[in-house]
C-alpha cells in the first residue's frame, strides 16, 4: 500500500513540474523588513496568477533575527494548491487559505502556487518571520496532511462551523512530549452581512494577519472544552475570518500566527445569495408571518378567538418542529409541513378550550409563555462562550424554563394588559422576523439559536457570537417601535370596552355572562334597571309598610 502511496505521488510531482515547465511564472522577494513585537510580517502584496498556471516564488532572507518563516497565499472563494522545493510527501496544501513553514538555514525553500482553475485569480501574499524562541504553528501536527501545518482548517453544515488548529510546538520540545507549554488562543471577525465582494474580504484578512491587528479588530473565541478547535453557530451568508496565535507559557513574548482562514457558512458560487430558507414553503410562511404579525401586534386582542388559535398554532408547531426533528432526519419542506399541520391541530383546540371554558387566567398564560420564552432566547443569544456550567443540558434547560416561567407569571398576574401586550411584542417580532430574512441581518436567529440548541446534537458546545451590525440594530429599533405602538393601539381600542368576550358556548355552571364583564348583548353600557311593580298603587292606611 506504501509502494502505492509513492508512486501516485511521484507522478503528481511530476505533473506538477510538466507545468512548471510549460506555463510558469517566477518573483523574487527580499525579505528585509524590520520586525516588531506586534509586527512579525516581513512581506505582503497581491500578484496575479493566470489560469491553469503555476508561479515561483524565491525568497532572500535579510534579516538576521528570523529563524523561520511562514509563506502563506490568500484566495476569495477558489482553492489554489501551494507546494515547496522539498517534492516529498505531505509537501503541497489544497484550499483557499494555506501556509508552509521553512527554515531559514541553510536556505528558504522556493515555493510554487499553482492556479488550476479556468479563471485568473488575485492572490494575496504573507510572509511572516519568527525567532528562536517563538513556537513553530502547527509543528506538533498529527491529523493534517503536511508535517508542520501553520494553517486553519473550517467545516460547517447549515447549523454549525468547526474550526481547526493542528498543535503547535515548543522549540525547545523537540519530540512534542509537552504540548501544554504552548496555548491556542482564536480570533474571530465577522464581515459585512451578504457581502460576498473580494475587496470586502481582503481587507478582512489584512486585519486579522498581525497580533496587532487582530486584538484591535478580532473577538475572543473562549474555549468550550474543545481543546485546538472551536465550535460556532453557523450564520450563512456572513462572512466571518478565524485566526490562531499560539503563545509560549514561560515567555508570553514568545508567540507566533497561524494562517488566517475564513467561511461564508455557505458556498457562494453554488448556493447564490446564501439563503437559508430557500425552499417555496419557507417562503410562503415568513410572506404569510409579515401579515399575520401585523394584525396579531395591533388587532390581536380585539379578535381575541383569531388569537387565541394563532398563539395555539405558533405553540403547537414549534413543539413538534422540535420534538420531530430530535426523532428523524427530515427534509425542511417535510418537516415544516408536518409542523403546521400539528400547529393547526393544536390551534384549533386551544380555541375550543376558550370557546367552552373561556377561563381569561389559562387563555392568557399560554401568550405569556411564548414571550417568556423568547425572552429566554434573548438571553441564551446574548451569553458569551465559555460557560462550562451551561454545557450541561440539565443546567441550561433548567435555567431556561426558569426564566421562561418567571416571565410568564409576573405578565399573567395583570391578565388584559399582560395579553395587550404579548400580542404587541409577539406579533411585532413575527413582522421584524421576516423583513429580517430580506435585510439579511441576524435578529431571526434568537429562536434559531435556541431551536438548535435543543435539536443539534453536541451544540450545546457552541459559541453563538451573533453578528451585531447597522442592519440588526435597525431591526431592533423596529421591533421595539412595532411593539410600543401596537399596546399602545389595542389598549387605546379597548378602552370602555369589556377586558374579554364571552365564550360562545360555555359549559362552566353557575358563571353569568357578566363574569367577563359584559351584558347578554356584549355592550359595555350597565343594563336598564326594571321596576319588580309595573303598575304604580295609591298608598293608604292599609297599605303594608314593606310592600
Amino acid at each position: 500500500m506504501s509502494v502505492i502511496k509513492c508512486l501516485y505521488y511521484v507522478l503528481i510531482v511530476l505533473f506538477l513540474n510538466s507545468l512548471n515547465t510549460t506555463n510558469a511564472e517566477n518573483i523574487t522577494i527580499v525579505l528585509n523588513n524590520t520586525l516588531t513585537w506586534g509586527n512579525k510580517e516581513l512581506y505582503s502584496d497581491f500578484v496575479n496568477v493566470t489560469a491553469n498556471s503555476t508561479l515561483q516564488v524565491d525568497c532572500i532572507n535579510k534579516n538576521t533575527n528570523v529563524s523561520y518563516i511562514i509563506f502563506q497565499v490568500h484566495s476569495h472563494l477558489y482553492n489554489i494548491t501551494l507546494y515547496n522545493t522539498t517534492n516529498v510527501q505531505g509537501s503541497s496544501v489544497y484550499g483557499t487559505n494555506v501556509g508552509l513553514y521553512s527554515s531559514v538555514l541553510p536556505a528558504i525553500d522556493t515555493f510554487f502556487i499553482w492556479n488550476q482553475n479556468e479563471i485568473d485569480l488575485i492572490l494575496y501574499i504573507s510572509i511572516h518571520g519568527y525567532g528562536l524562541n517563538d513556537p513553530i504553528p502547527g509543528g506538533c501536527n498529527m491529523e493534517f496532511p503536511v508535517p508542520i501545518s501553520p494553517y486553519l482548517r473550517t467545516q460547517y453544515n447549515k447549523d454549525y462551523i468547526l474550526v481547526d488548529a493542528p498543535s503547535p510546538k515548543d522549540k525547545m520540545d523537540v519530540k512534542c512530549n509537552s504540548i501544554d507549554e504552548v496555548v491556542l488562543v482564536f480570533y474571530k471577525m465577522n464581515l459585512p452581512e451578504r457581502s460576498f465582494d473580494a475587496d470586502v474580504y481582503f481587507d478582512g484578512i489584512m486585519k486579522m494577519m498581525t497580533i496587532d491587528n487582530i486584538q484591535e479588530n478580532g473577538e475572543f473565541i473562549p474555549d468550550n472544552g474543545l481543546h485546538n478547535r472551536r465550535m460556532l453557530s453557523a450564520y450563512p451568508g456572513v462572512g466571518s475570518i478565524y485566526v490562531a496565535v499560539a503563545i509560549s507559557v514561560a515567555n508570553s513574548s514568545a508567540y507566533s500566527v497561524y494562517a488566517p482562514t475564513y467561511t461564508y457558512a455557505c458556498s457562494p458560487i453554488e448556493d447564490g445569495d446564501c439563503d437559508v430558507y430557500d425552499d417555496a414553503l419557507s417562503q410562503i410562511i415568513l410572506a404569510s408571518l409579515l401579515f399575520l404579525g401585523l394584525f396579531v401586534c395591533y388587532y390581536g386582542h380585539r379578535f381575541f378567538k383569531t388569537e387565541m388559535f394563532l398563539i395555539g398554532l405558533t405553540s403547537g408547531g414549534i413543539v413538534t418542529y422540535v420534538i420531530i426533528s430530535i426523532m428523524a432526519d427530515l427534509d425542511r419542506p417535510a418537516l415544516l409541513g408536518a409542523s403546521i399541520l400539528s400547529g393547526i391541530c393544536f390551534g384549533a383546540i386551544w380555541l375550543l378550550f376558550w370557546w367552552f371554558y373561556g377561563i381569561p387566567l389559562l387563555a392568557v398564560f399560554l401568550s405569556t409563555l411564548n414571550v417568556g420564552f423568547l425572552f429566554s432566547a434573548i438571553i441564551y443569544n446574548g451569553l458569551p462562550g465559555g460557560l462550562i456550567a451551561l454545557q450541561s443540558d440539565v443546567n441550561f434547560w433548567s435555567l431556561f424554563i426558569f426564566i421562561m416561567l418567571t416571565t410568564s407569571l409576573l405578565l399573567v398576574s395583570m391578565t388584559l394588559l399582560s395579553n395587550i401586550l404579548c400580542c404587541a411584542i409577539l406579533g411585532a417580532y413575527a413582522v421584524v422576523y421576516s423583513m429580517d430574512y430580506y435585510m439579511g441581518s441576524s435578529v431571526r436567529y434568537i429562536i434559531i439559536n435556541s431551536v438548535r440548541r435543543a435539536t443539534v446534537p453536541k451544540f450545546n458546545r457552541a459559541v453563538l457570537s451573533p453578528p451585531f451590525e447597522w442592519k440588526d440594530s435597525l431591526m431592533c429599533l423596529l421591533w421595539v417601535g412595532l411593539a410600543m405602538s401596537g399596546f399602545l393601539l389595542q389598549h387605546f381600542q379597548n378602552y370602555g370596552r369589556p377586558p374579554f368576550p364571552p365564550p360562545p358556548r360555555s359549559v362552566r355552571p353557575g358563571v353569568p355572562r357578566s363574569f367577563y364583564g359584559t351584558t347578554v348583548l356584549g355592550s359595555g353600557r350597565q343594563p336598564r334597571v326594571v321596576s319588580r311593580h309595573p303598575r304604580s298603587t295609591v298608598a293608604s292606611e292599609r297599605s303594608p309598610l314593606l310592600a
